[in-house]
């Protein structure tokens, strides 16, 4: 049996990598993180949930821009089978048309589930707080 401990490790292990999948762009990577039901909440768009739908979202999202990506789990709780993993990441867009560089800042909630393969992102919400933006040097 598996402690709280190593089941917490386990769980945050996945958001990481995703963070690193994400700085990556490794859409593969990424949509391999997901369960299969899963859902992506994003600020100001429409909910999105398959496998298709999470997978346009990374393609179109990797089309569009760019992301230097600093993922920092802010907090991570294990219920059971479902673990609520907290983070906040200060983020370089910069658009790919263009060029521009744009600061942001993302705070994000992950609800993963622990199944046969393993613990696997079933939702994810996220939402930008440009207050927190730090202005490039």
């Amino acid at each position: 049996m598996t402690s709280h401990t190593t089941t917490t490790a386990d769980a945050v292990a996945v958001v990481n990598a995703y963070g690193k999948a994400l700085a990556a762009e490794d859409r593969a990577a990424i949509v391999a993180l997901y369960a299969e039901d899963a859902e992506i909440i994003p600020e100001n768009l429409p909910s999105l949930r398959s496998s298709a739908a999470i997978e346009a979202f990374y393609i179109a999202t990797f089309n569009e821009i760019n992301m230097q990506v600093t993922l920092q789990v802010k907090s991570a709780e294990v219920h059971d089978k479902f673990a609520v993993v907290r983070s906040e990441q200060p983020v370089m867009v910069t658009a790919k048309a263009d060029g521009a560089r744009i600061p942001s800042y993302f705070r994000e909630l992950f609800v993963l589930r622990n199944t046969s393969a393993g613990w696997r992102i079933c939702n994810y919400m996220f939402s930008q707080s440009p207050g927190q933006a730090e202005t490039p040097a």
